[in-house]
C-alpha cells in the first residue's frame, strides 16, 4: 500500500458527486447546494483524478453516470448518510446530561464532596459517571484529559477559567482528652507549650497564622506528630495526641459528636478560596454545563462555618 492509497476523499467532493448524481444537472447541483458550477465541475474532475477513473460522462446536454460512478454513487451515499446520522447521534448525546466526567480535587475536599455534593449530583442525573482522582499536586487538565478541578489557593495558570465556589477554613482542634489536664489555652501564643500535630512533610519548629478578624498572629509551634494526609492527621488528633489545624469542611461529624473540639473558637486560619477550573470551550458539553450549575446552587456549602452548638475549649 502506497502513501497515495492512504488519502483521505474529502467529504465535500462525495456530497456534491451525490447532488450531482441525484440531480443529473450540474447547474441544479450548483444551485441545491449554494455553490458556483464552476466549483461543482472542480470538485467532480478532483474526485475523478483520486479515484483515477471516470466517474461521470458529461456533455453540454446532459451527465450520464458510469459503471464505476454508480459504484461510487451506492457506497458516497451510505457515507454520508452515516456521517449526517453519526453528527445527529452525538449532537443529541451533546444535548443530554451523560458521559463521564474527571475531576480531581486535594484529598481533604475530595472526601467532602464525596459525601456532601457529589451523591446529590449523581441522583439528580443518574447517566453521568464520575470519576474523582484526588491528589494534592495540581494535575495539569490539558495533558491528562480532566475535565474540571477543585483547587484551593490563588490560580496561576491564566489558560483556566475559573470560579470560586467558597472558602477553605481552618480552625484548631483537639481531643477532650488531650485537653483534660492542660491548663486553658487564651491566646495564640500559649500554643507553644503544646504538641502541635502539623500538615507537613518533614518534622521540626514551624509557624501557624492565626487570624480573630482584626488580628493577625504568626506562632511557632512544634511537637511530635506531622504528617501530609488531612485524614491521617485527623486520626492521631481523635487518638489525643495533640492540637492541629484542620479543615471546618472535613470536621463536622467529630464537632457535633463532641470527639473534637474547638481551641482557641475566635482565631482561625485566613481562609483561602476554594476554585472551580475548567479548560476554555468546555462547557459546551452538556454535563459539563449541568455540574457548573449544580455547584453554581451548593456554593454556600463550601464556606464551611462551624454550627454554633459545637463545643470549644
Amino acid at each position: 500500500m502506497n502513501v497515495r492509497d492512504l488519502e483521505t476523499i474529502d467529504f465535500r467532493s462525495l456530497s456534491i458527486f451525490v447532488s450531482a448524481c441525484q440531480t443529473l444537472n450540474l447547474t441544479q447541483s450548483a444551485d441545491q447546494l449554494g455553490l458556483p458550477k464552476s466549483t461543482v465541475s472542480k470538485e467532480l474532475s478532483r474526485l475523478e483524478k483520486h479515484l483515477q477513473t471516470q466517474l461521470l460522462e458529461r456533455s453540454t446536454r446532459r451527465i450520464q453516470i458510469t459503471e464505476s460512478g454508480k459504484l461510487v454513487y451506492q457506497r458516497a451515499f451510505q457515507l454520508i448518510e452515516e456521517f449526517r446520522n453519526l453528527r445527529e447521534d452525538v449532537q443529541q448525546m451533546e444535548q443530554q446530561v451523560q458521559g463521564q466526567l474527571r475531576i480531581s480535587a486535594p484529598p481533604a475536599l475530595g472526601e467532602f464532596l464525596s459525601s456532601e455534593i457529589l451523591p446529590g449530583f449523581l441522583t439528580q442525573w443518574p447517566k453521568v459517571r464520575i470519576a474523582l482522582e484526588l491528589s494534592y499536586t495540581y494535575e495539569d487538565l490539558f495533558s491528562q484529559g480532566i475535565d474540571l478541578a477543585f483547587r484551593v489557593g490563588q490560580i496561576i495558570d491564566d489558560r483556566l477559567i475559573a470560579r470560586q465556589i467558597g472558602h477553605a477554613n481552618r480552625i484548631l482542634v483537639a481531643s477532650p482528652d488531650y485537653l483534660a489536664d492542660k491548663a486553658p489555652i487564651d491566646s495564640p501564643q500559649q500554643l507553644f507549650g503544646h504538641n502541635c500535630l502539623r500538615f507537613q512533610y518533614s518534622p521540626g519548629e514551624s509557624s501557624w497564622t492565626l487570624s480573630d478578624g482584626e488580628q493577625t498572629e504568626a506562632v511557632s509551634v512544634c511537637g511530635n506528630f506531622c504528617c501530609g494526609n488531612v485524614q491521617a492527621l485527623k486520626s492521631a488528633t481523635l487518638a489525643g495526641v495533640g492540637i492541629a489545624q484542620m479543615p471546618i469542611l472535613s470536621l463536622n461529624g467529630e464537632l457535633e459528636s463532641g470527639r473534637l473540639v474547638r481551641v482557641l473558637p475566635q482565631w482561625q486560619v485566613p481562609p483561602m478560596p476554594i476554585y472551580l477550573v475548567y479548560r476554555s470551550g468546555i462547557a459546551r458539553s452538556c454535563r459539563i454545563r449541568a455540574f457548573l450549575e449544580y455547584m453554581e446552587q451548593h456554593r454556600g456549602r463550601f464556606e464551611g462555618e462551624p454550627l454554633a452548638d459545637t463545643k470549644v475549649r
